[in-house]
């Protein structure tokens, strides 16, 4: 049976987002809510002083995601839990006074360090400590680009400075600083949309903005979130922020930026990730639990660029060589 050689191309279209899970600094708590209608579903774990989270992305097709990745300011650390039960593993790095962290294109696990100012960097399996990656001034938050325009499988890193109130890049290989990409009047949380933008959290401005992702163009305000936090996208495509002044997950409506109202409720929230699952068989395009020769068939009618579509099962943009390879790996009975 072909294989795969491109595992994280091939993983990236055959996932969907799960559960909400939103530190809350009040109860030492990672707060669990159901994607799907915001229902709170418990504490998932405890964490003296949350101060930022990350699953492990999936390592196999077909599984769960990973363990659930929590900073701790109290402890000095990153801690690790159980991505499906929250039953706790113990620390798994230490870091002076964590920040966000996020896992990188690689899978090496990426901290900040308040106290140091910089970006420390981790095997993402063993938390074995791989040095500082790059070094950014009052950092309060992360983001990897999802692709690299200079034809490099990993994107570059984004990170929020507050001392200069900009968002500044650096190559996602090496940590060089590529200077400064956008300012933002007191940056916090930030995110790349499905369209490739750039979006910041403006503490200052109470107002999410929008940037063009190559160029760092402003684009404008995005949406209003009194004096919001982090911020994410869901499955639905929609934006998901943490507003701290109304103890609130808000959610808006990815394209326009029309406010959708409350998600959930969430006292003194922090940071939020929704767990990443994995569709039973991407492949499978009509639904019939089986991958043959009708796949292939469409595979052929949308051969090329597509915009949207299921044939192009890794999201590049193009039906290729390499859905090929994945539809032929799943070649037969798929439920």
């Amino acid at each position: 049976m072909v294989r795969c050689v491109f595992i994280s191309m091939c993983l990236a279209s055959s996932l969907w987002a799960g559960d909400l899970f939103v530190t809350t600094s009040s109860s030492h708590q990672v707060q669990q809510f159901n994607d799907e209608d915001g229902d709170p579903l418990g504490n998932f774990c405890t964490v003296a002083n949350p101060v930022g989270l990350a699953f492990r992305p999936l390592q196999t097709r077909d599984a769960l995601s990973g363990d659930l990745f929590v900073g701790s300011a109290t402890s000095h650390n990153v801690q690790r839990f159980d991505g499906q039960t929250g039953e706790s593993f113990g620390a798994f790095c230490s870091v002076s006074n964590p920040g966000d962290l996020l896992f990188g294109p690689g899978g090496d696990l990426f901290v900040l360090s308040l106290t140091e100012h910089q970006v420390l960097r981790y095997d993402g399996q063993t938390g074995e400590p791989m040095g500082a990656f790059c070094f950014v001034a009052n950092p309060s938050g992360l983001a990897f680009r999802p692709l690299k325009s200079r034809g490099s499988t990993l994107g570059d890193l984004f990170a929020c400075t507050a001392s200069s109130h900009q968002i500044q890049r650096f190559d996602g290989e090496t940590g060089e600083s590529l200077g400064a990409f956008c300012t933002v009047a007191n940056p916090r949380g930030l995110a790349f949309g499905t369209g490739g933008d750039l979006f910041v959290a403006s503490a200052t401005n109470h107002q999410v903005l929008r940037f063009d992702g190559n160029t760092g163009e402003s684009e404008g305000a995005f949406c209003t979130v009194a004096n919001p936090g982090d911020v994410s996208f869901g499955s639905d495509g929609h934006l998901y922020v943490t507003s701290q002044s109304s103890h609130q997950v808000q959610v808006f409506d990815g394209q326009s930026g029309e406010a959708m109202g409350a998600f959930c409720t969430v006292a003194n929230p922090g940071w939020l990730v929704f767990r990443e699952e994995a569709l039973p068989c991407p492949a499978d395009f009509n639904g019939d639990n089986v991958v043959n020769v009708t796949e292939v068939l469409v595979l052929l009618e949308n051969w090329g660029a597509c915009g949207d579509c299921p044939a192009d099962i890794n999201g590049d943009g193009n039906v290729d060589v390499v859905d090929l390879l994945i539809v032929l790996d799943a070649w037969g009975g798929c439920a």
